[in-house]
């Protein structure tokens, strides 16, 4: 919870002043009642006493002083709520070089469990797809609410050939531009590409020019770099460049996405993890003021209810 005017909180300190009061008169009207030397006949006079009864007033009554300073600060509660109509689609790069094993088990494989970890992140409700890219790009599950299909097609991915990062980028936001259009009035749903490569682009169309698309689209692209950073690495006997972290940070720049590097599988884990918190999930801030004061206020009035109905007379 969080206030709107948060000093205003300082007018809390009118209760324990309250409080206080109260505790100093009822010892002032102990203290009275003493001085009356025959206790037997001032009990048989007064009758019963209303025992801790008395009490109920008051307390309601600072219950309610309190709700009501509570209230003149503007309070807000900060909910975390799952979305209900979010799609993500999974872009994995599978060329080659995805086999190196400078990432255990390889590149690949760590894709493949991070990747998981993204889906058992989001809500149930919310679409995810798959694309994998080597030299072209694969729709190898379009975007569905069935986990496990999607978890299946991860699966059966396999490294080999070259890098169309363009391609794949193109193709998912064609993925996602594909979903019916809101209504009128409504907001647009959200979306979300995450891209996933070790290598330079070297095959199909610029991924500048996807990305432009993707920025036209409204949809974000969070880019990931895995594997190494400058130099090379061997596979199956050949030298294999690093990742093009200047092209992943000018897609991400240029949709309103990021740019992550994963040096290493439980990084690549943390990363997926955090997408998957992020972008399920969505804060609401929902203004309780009014509700605080009504309450704060009622509580006063019960309070002055019930003692004028006991007592006859104002808490």
């Amino acid at each position: 919870m969080s206030f709107q005017q948060p000093w205003l909180l300082l007018g809390l300190l009118l209760v324990p002043l309250l409080l206080g009061g109260y505790l100093v008169a009822q010892r002032r009207r102990r203290r009275y009642a003493l001085r009356f030397t025959d206790l037997p006949l001032l009990a048989s006079v007064a009758g019963r006493g209303p025992g801790l009864r008395r009490h109920l007033p008051p307390a309601v009554f600072l219950l309610g002083v309190g709700g009501l300073m509570l209230g003149l600060a503007g309070p807000v509660l900060n909910l975390e709520v799952a979305r209900s109509d979010a799609s993500v689609m999974l872009v994995i790069d599978v060329s080659g070089s995805m086999a190196a094993t400078d990432v255990q088990p390889t590149r690949l494989d760590a894709a493949r469990t991070a990747a998981r970890q993204l889906i058992d992140k989001l809500p149930g409700n919310d679409r995810i797809g798959l694309i994998s890219f080597s030299g072209s790009a694969t729709l190898n599950a379009p975007l569905t609410q069935d986990r496990s299909s999607v978890s299946s097609a991860l699966d059966v991915l396999q490294p080999a050939g070259a890098t169309a990062v363009g391609d794949a980028l193109a193709l998912a936001v064609r993925q996602l531009a594909a979903k019916p259009a809101p209504a009128s009035g409504t907001r647009r749903a959200a979306a979300m590409i995450v891209l996933l490569t070790d290598g330079a682009s070297n095959r199909g169309i610029d991924p500048l020019t996807a990305a432009g698309q993707a920025k036209t689209a409204g949809i974000p692209v969070m880019t990931i770099g895995i594997g190494v950073r400058n130099g090379t690495v061997i596979v199956r006997g050949q030298d294999v460049g690093g990742v093009d972290e200047q092209t992943l940070q000018a897609i991400a720049t240029a949709t309103g996405g990021k740019y992550f590097y994963a040096e290493e599988s439980s990084r690549l884990n943390q990363i997926y993890n955090a997408l998957g918190s992020q972008f399920g999930w969505r804060f609401l801030r929902l203004d309780i003021t009014l509700p605080v004061l009504l309450l704060g206020l009622l509580a006063v009035l019960v309070a002055a209810g019930i003692s004028l109905v006991w007592f006859r007379v104002l808490p």
